[in-house]
């Protein structure tokens, strides 16, 4: 069942810099493209909820193993596009888990 509701997608300034980067690699560009295009269409249904507070998700590819953090704003409908990475392990994982927790909590304060 596809909804008739897309959602905005907004890019923080690390992932439109690695975006940049990985122009040159129409691999993983391809796949970050078809990762933006379901969340485009899906919404945070696309992926994974990792912090139910600030609402912070993520969706993964397996092959390669890349994980692209997001977080829905349902007032609006807006995904926020923080990074992605290439899956290097459950550390490295949780250190960026808490460094975007820490970057949306300031954002809200802000707010």
């Amino acid at each position: 069942m596809v909804s008739d509701v897309t959602y905005t997608l907004i890019f923080d300034k690390v992932i439109v810099k690695q975006l940049q980067q990985e122009a040159k690699n129409q691999h993983i560009k391809s796949i970050l493209t078809n990762l933006l295009d379901k969340l485009e269409t899906h919404g945070p249904r696309a992926g994974k909820l990792l912090d139910s507070q600030l609402f912070i998700y993520e969706i993964r590819n397996k092959q390669p193993p890349i994980r692209l953090y997001f977080k829905h704003n349902s007032d609006t409908n807006e995904i926020y596009v923080f990074e992605y990475e290439m899956k290097t392990g459950g550390k490295k994982q949780r250190r960026t888990i808490s460094k975007l927790r820490k970057k949306v909590a300031d954002e809200d304060l802000e707010s």
